[in-house]
Formats: structure tokens, sequence, C-alpha cells
């Protein structure tokens, strides 16, 4: 199985707040992996714990692309994965 393969199996739900530059992709283990693109100076993603399928992941991608269109994570076997929004979620700053 490739690695795209395998974050899709294992993928539960994907989130993203309104603004589509803070995401959360949730997994079967109960681990979730943090993203941030906000901006061409600030790009992180972070799992919640190690080891899980969350760190696997994020261990296994080289770059990864988030827009209202989608999240898609390039991973360092050459496959990409592609997930599209199921739930909005908002900000802290959206909520105040």
């Amino acid at each position: 199985m490739t690695c795209a393969e395998i974050a899709h199996s294992q993928a539960t739900r994907y989130v993203a707040n309104g603004t589509f530059d803070q995401a959360v992709l949730f997994f079967v283990d109960g681990s979730y992996l943090q993203l941030q693109h906000a901006g061409i100076d600030t790009r992180w993603a972070k799992a919640s714990a190690q080891p899980s399928m969350a760190d696997s992941v994020c261990q296994a991608m080289r770059l990864f692309r988030l827009n209202a269109k989608h999240l898609q994570l390039y991973f360092t076997d050459g496959s990409d994965a592609e997930f599209i929004i199921t739930t909005k979620t908002q900000s802290h700053k959206e909520e105040a």
C-alpha cells in the first residue's frame, strides 16, 4: 500500500476553520494531525501523539496544500491523498 492509501484508509474525519488556514485530520486510532498554512512563512503539521497513525502520516509527508477546495498531502513515496471538507469548525476569533 502507498502512504496515500494508508492515510485514506485510516482517516475518519477532516475539519478546517472558516478561513482554511488551519485543519485537523482524525484517524481511527484516536490520534489526529494538526495542520496550519497561514502564509508563505507559516506552514506546519504536528501529530497529536507518538507513536500513532497521525505521527506515521506526518513523518511520511513531504508537503501539504490546504485551501478551501481541499487538503492535499504529498508523501515521500510519490503518492498523494486528497481530503474534502466534511465539517467546518470556527476559530477562537470567530467565536468571540
